[in-house]
């Protein structure tokens, strides 16, 4: 039997910033970052979780393809590797190293960047943004959203710091943080 070769996986960005957006999950991963190949319970001690909460966080992080998961005897062990298939987990890996030299405190910046992307609508409004500033009702016109729907997505926005309203215009936030310069990289 032949086999047939493997499709790239493409999740959705959105979906990996809600990932992202887990407070537990980055604690996780910045625990990884300093013990790669660490067991689930040894994680889960770690960041003063039960464990069987611990391996469904983790698991959502490897389903972006930000972590390779492996059995070690009676142990499943994690590591930060990107998923080859993934074709945006080694640019956000990179950029999550990067955020993990700093210190944990600077995670709120992680979260916050994160929510910011952590729904499809505001991708959308974050792509119709990058070439060049719109008024609401252009944004509305663009997107189809309704106008409740549009603003809550536009406040959610300016909140996480990705936009900023010019009079009438809202425009993309220059931002020199690693995890929101890959994700506007990755957006584009």
């Amino acid at each position: 039997m032949t086999k047939s070769p493997q499709r790239p996986l493409n999740p959705t960005l959105w979906r990996t910033g809600r990932a992202l957006a887990g407070r537990t999950r980055i604690r996780l991963f910045r625990e990884l970052v300093a013990n790669p190949g660490s067991s689930v319970s040894e994680l889960a001690d770690a960041v003063h979780i039960g464990q069987s909460d611990a391996s469904q966080e983790l698991r959502r992080l490897q389903s972006r393809g930000l972590l390779q998961r492996r059995r070690a005897g009676p142990k499943v062990v994690y590591r930060p590797v990107p998923d080859p298939q993934v074709y945006s987990a080694e640019p956000l890996l990179e950029a999550l190293f990067r955020c993990m030299a700093k210190p944990a405190s600077a995670d709120e910046d992680i979260l916050r960047i994160a929510q910011g992307a952590a729904h499809d609508h505001r991708i959308r409004l974050i792509r119709h943004l990058l070439p060049h500033p719109l008024r609401t009702e252009d944004l509305r016109n663009r997107t189809q959203l309704p106008v409740s729907t549009l603003k809550r997505h536009l406040n959610m926005l300016e909140e996480c710091r990705w936009v900023r309203r010019q009079g009438a215009l809202w425009e993309i936030r220059s931002s020199s943080h690693p995890l929101a310069q890959t994700l506007l990289r990755l957006i584009r």
